[in-house]
Parts: structure tokens; sequence; C-alpha cells
């Protein structure tokens, strides 16, 4: 739920806090901070191994602002590990 996500984000650091992963991609807006989808997914609800576009869509049917951080062919193409 809603809820539940917004639970979890209270106990994760929030990816623009002053140590932000390299190398993560796909981004939920909380509040007003951005975590990324598989922590904040695999946070609320236990489970282990999210796969990103999983996360993604699960966050954005609850309502949550998802953003892609991305370049050249990721713009383009997208990621195959994330959009297949």
């Amino acid at each position: 739920t809603a809820d539940t996500v917004r639970a979890a984000a209270a106990r994760l650091a929030p990816c623009d806090s002053a140590d932000p992963h390299p190398n993560r991609s796909w981004y939920g807006l909380v509040g007003t901070h951005l975590y990324y989808v598989v922590d904040l997914v695999e946070e609320a609800t236990g489970a282990r191994d999210v796969k990103v576009k999983t996360a993604r869509l699960s966050l954005a049917e609850l309502g949550f602002p998802v953003f892609a951080l991305a370049w050249n062919t990721l713009l383009t193409q997208g990621h195959p590990g994330h959009t297949g």
C-alpha cells in the first residue's frame, strides 16, 4: 500500500542524500526525496531480488512518481534489464 511505501521510505536514506549510489537508474519520489525503486519495494514488502521493472511499475500503480536517470541509447532504446 502507499502507507507501507511511505513507512519504508522513512527507514531508508534517500538517494538525494550525501551518499548516492552511482549505478542505479530508477527512482521513486516519496514525499520530497528520491529512493531507488528496488530498495524501496524490498523494504516495503520484505521480498528480496525484486526486479527493477516490477518495482517501478508497482510504485507507479500506487501513485508514486517514478523517474529514470538515462543518457545516450538509454533514452532511445531503454535498458533491456529494466524494460524487457
